[in-house]
């Protein structure tokens, strides 16, 4: 049986040197558009590996590049055939051809970890309330964590999530981000509220500064859907609600008067949650509060990365395990990827038909 390095290697070939054009295409014909993914889809999958392997030094959490609708599905067939537990988390945006690699540092990851807690804190507090209807609903609201979300073409992985158990989709979003991708925000919540066709009942984004030289301000914002009317019909829209800055920029507590809420029925929907409106209650998140999850966070990340060095500067004397020679392929193994491999053909061939022009 071929091993797994065979096998692989054999679906790099296919997506960097793409089957030649259909033969009634004539010599003034346009390029077809089968070469295309071939840089884009390249490129991410380099870095991916590179930031994997540790052989680049990341500077940027998120990383961007341009891409097309037909690139981003060539990714999709390439990921699935050989994607492993360690890819980060990605997102797609169709509208603006772009594609933004996470990979989120101890920071950010501290972050939407103390936040999820301080949310479910408080929905253990509601549970244990007098109001039995508040309590009940409150006891199936769990985290989602960062499920894939996809919609009209685009692909997204949230920070974090909440929802009850009958919602059926994510309904309250957490999204944590650099200064230098506060633009990006606003989009993320039209992705989830208008894909969600307005399921999605809450977009948190906390927004924080990282580089030193612009100073420490971070600042959150709540999305929330909400229907116009447009030409005698109803639109819906990502709506901003709030916003507001809890961390100047010389590090300071600022606005600790402020409160951020979440109404207990945000976390379902309605007809899957039936009786919602019925449903009083709220979660309160005050802005000093935020501001301690993000000192926390940024001071656990400041002691890991002082530990980092001390044990680069040590001298030790070390002796490793050494690996056996690389697994044999099951029956199912070879079936599965021989699947794969018929995917990434079909993905590649039927691009043409596929693509239909904004």
């Amino acid at each position: 049986m071929a091993d797994k390095k065979a096998i692989t290697a054999q679906l790099d070939r296919l997506t960097l040197y793409p089957t030649t054009p259909p033969e009634t295409a004539s010599p003034d014909s346009p390029t077809p558009s089968i070469g295309l993914p071939v840089s884009g889809v390249d490129k991410i999958i380099a870095e991916i590996r590179d930031r994997i392997c540790g052989r680049v030094e990341v500077e940027e959490e998120w990383w961007c590049i341009s891409l097309s609708r037909e690139e981003f599905k060539a990714f999709e067939a390439r990921f699935e055939a050989e994607g492993d537990y360690r890819w980060p988390k990605y997102d797609y945006f169709p509208q603006l051809a772009k594609f933004v690699l996470r990979m989120a540092g101890t920071t950010h990851e501290n972050v939407i970890r103390r936040f999820e807690r301080t949310v479910t804190r408080q929905l253990d507090i509601i549970e244990q309330s007098d109001d039995q209807v508040a309590a009940d609903f409150a006891r199936d609201v769990h985290p989602g964590g960062s499920p894939k979300i996809e919609s009209d073409g685009g692909s997204h992985h949230p920070d974090g999530s909440f929802a009850h158990k009958d919602a059926g989709v994510e309904c309250v979003i957490l999204e944590v981000s650099h200064s230098q991708q506060r633009q990006d925000l606003p989009f993320l919540a039209d992705e989830y509220i208008l894909g969600s066709n307005g399921r999605t009942q809450v977009v948190i984004g906390i927004d924080l500064e990282y580089r030193k030289e612009k100073g420490k301000e971070a600042r959150v914002t709540i999305w929330r859907p909400r229907y116009i009317e447009e030409d005698g019909e109803a639109v819906l829209e990502a709506a901003e609600t709030e916003t507001g800055i809890f961390r100047a920029v010389d590090g300071s507590l600022v606005n600790g008067e402020r409160n951020l809420r979440i109404r207990l029925k945000d976390f379902g929907y309605w007809p899957n949650c039936l009786g919602i409106d019925d449903i009083s209650g709220e979660i309160t998140i005050s802005f000093p509060q935020l501001y301690e999850i993000v000192q926390a966070a940024e001071a656990i990340a400041e002691q890991r990365d002082r530990e980092r060095r001390k044990i680069q500067q040590e001298n030790h004397r070390k002796r490793r395990r050494v690996r056996s020679p690389p697994e044999q392929l099951t029956e199912s193994d070879e079936e599965r990827f021989k699947a794969a491999e018929k995917r990434v053909k079909r993905q590649l061939s039927d691009q043409d038909s596929d693509y239909i022009p904004e």
